[in-house]
């Protein structure tokens, strides 16, 4: 009997050693990293559901993926299961470059979503190529 369990228990070990791990085991992350005395909100302009793409830098119609607070010396990791490189090329994501919009938190607490959009009240727009962002080890610093 223990002969029996010990076999099956080094099948099932064998068996597990033999997987392999799938992309969704591996998040790639694009890091804002306020560096700033204020907090800071960002959006990240992905297209879709998302809102627009490069080179198209109107703020979507909703704020509803707009981060609204990232305190000072904080960081916000923007992950894909999907790596970068492979999100650039892909046919859903038209141009090689990447917008990501930063807002100060007091405007984004004071003014309408319409008004911040119609006003264009950002404080700093990065348009990031995959270059860009591979250059910065995919990292994103404000200011």
């Amino acid at each position: 009997m223990k002969k029996m369990l010990f076999i099956i228990i080094i099948f099932i070990a064998f068996i597990c050693l033999q997987c392999k791990k799938v992309a969704m085991d591996k998040e790639y992350a694009i890091t804002l990293i306020n560096n700033s005395s204020h907090s800071i909100g960002y959006y990240f302009a992905m297209g879709g559901v998302y809102g627009s793409f490069y080179p198209d830098t109107t703020l979507p119609v909703t704020n509803k993926y707009v981060g609204t607070e990232l305190k000072a010396g904080e960081k916000f990791y923007y992950g894909s299961s999907v790596e970068w490189e492979e999100v650039f090329t892909s046919h859903t994501f038209p141009k090689d470059t990447l917008s990501v919009f930063v807002f100060h938190t007091d405007t984004l607490k004071k003014y309408s979503w319409d008004e911040i959009r119609n006003n264009y009240k950002i404080i700093k727009c990065y348009d990031l190529s995959m270059y860009d962002l591979k250059k910065y080890n995919w990292t994103i610093i404000y200011p």
